[in-house]
């Protein structure tokens, strides 16, 4: 079954049943109207390298502490879950909030996840597919506070708790990688951290920027007397750039990853192909202590609330204390095309629809809700 036709053919289907919406002379804008409270759903479809076809849903209630306030973007709380064609799951609470004209911003984030990996290496010039099971259960939380100017300082936790399982292929992959956790002294793991943001944000709209820069660089301490396994730091960072080349087009710049420092565990690792660094990418297949990511992307409104984009990117991740030949990658490019429809003009908030495709037959469509970065 081409699980991508159909990807594409809901997709499709969502938009005409929007379309419809407004023949029927119901606004869309009205599902995300800026001056009252807002609960809606989406359907949430995925199809990237590390858990296949995945169909969930995803419900979004937006809105704002006080309606006075024009200058706080809408605040959102998601509900989401979603199960995958390679029995994988998905299902967590999330939120973004803007208070107090700005000056406030706090995220909010708990789940589990069960994804059932199948990378394949080429170790001494011999495939090894390596089958796992990674359970995840995470909570995170931060505060930010509006300094001075565009400058903000924040306060946040971490907590993951991973456990590994060896049963989701063949007796013989299920015994290969069970040993090459125990000889690489891969085990499960708890990481409790807490941490800073430093950031900065001239963005005109945090939903849909269309000028503006933003960085934000989040230094972790993971430590065992809030219950963590392993002591060791680590550094998140990200910034992204916007230019308006015309009132319908916007060229888009990122650039993210981190650095660790003691004793790191594999869990604690940088992950390449999460954090929408680069698309295209089975995320957990290429990590290391250090990663960076970079990418650009070309953003279209062609057609009334039609629009296309175009986006390619380069990164690199290393710093493996386990397996080098097979984790680490120097070079890892990535490129791809998406489509857009825009749910609410006034929100700006785009359906997505992205097709990426990177080395090593690294590939992934993507479908979601507002953009990538």
């Amino acid at each position: 079954m081409n699980f991508r036709k159909i990807l594409l053919g809901l997709f499709v289907l969502i938009i005409v049943s929007l379309t419809m919406l407004k023949a029927q002379n119901q606004d869309i804008d009205t599902i995300f109207n800026e001056s009252s409270n807002t609960l809606t759903g989406m359907p949430l479809i995925i199809n990237n390298p590390a858990m296949k076809t995945g169909f969930g849903a995803m419900g979004m209630y937006f809105f704002k502490f006080n309606k006075k306030d024009i200058i706080s973007p809408p605040s959102t709380v998601n509900i989401m879950g979603l199960y995958s064609t390679n029995k994988s799951y998905f299902m967590a609470v999330t939120s973004r909030l803007f208070w107090n004209e700005d000056k406030n911003r706090a995220n909010f984030a708990t789940g589990v996840m069960n994804v059932n990996n199948n990378f394949l290496y080429n170790i001494d010039d011999n495939d090894v597919r390596l089958v796992f099971t990674e359970n995840r259960k995470f909570v995170t939380l931060e505060y930010s506070r509006k300094l001075i100017g565009e400058f903000y300082l924040g306060l946040l936790y971490l907590g993951t708790q991973t456990n590994y399982e060896f049963n989701n292929g063949t007796q013989e992959e299920n015994d290969f990688a069970r040993d090459f956790f125990e000889q690489n002294g891969i085990t499960d793991n708890f990481v409790s951290s807490i941490g800073l943001n430093f950031s900065f944000d001239t963005r005109d709209y945090v939903y849909y920027p269309t000028s503006g820069l933003s960085f934000s660089i989040r230094p972790k301490f993971n430590t065992e007397w809030l219950g963590s396994d392993n002591n060791y730091i680590d550094t998140d960072f990200e910034a992204a750039y916007f230019i308006p080349l015309a009132s319908n087009q916007v060229l888009g710049f990122a650039l993210g990853g981190g650095f660790a420092t003691g004793d790191v565990p594999f869990d604690g690792y940088q992950n390449y192909g999460v954090r929408n660094n680069l698309r295209g990418y089975q995320a957990g297949k290429y990590k290391g202590k250090h990663m960076i990511a970079g990418q650009a992307e070309y953003r279209w409104r062609f057609y009334k609330r039609w629009g296309g984009v175009a986006f390619a990117g380069l990164g690199s991740v290393w710093g493996n204390d386990n397996e080098e030949e097979a984790f680490e990658q120097k070079l890892l490019p990535g490129a791809g095309m998406g489509m857009r429809f825009m749910v609410s003009r006034e929100k700006r908030i785009n359906l997505r629809l992205d097709y990426a495709l990177g080395v090593d037959g690294n590939q992934g469509l993507y479908f979601g809700v507002m953009e990538a970065f």
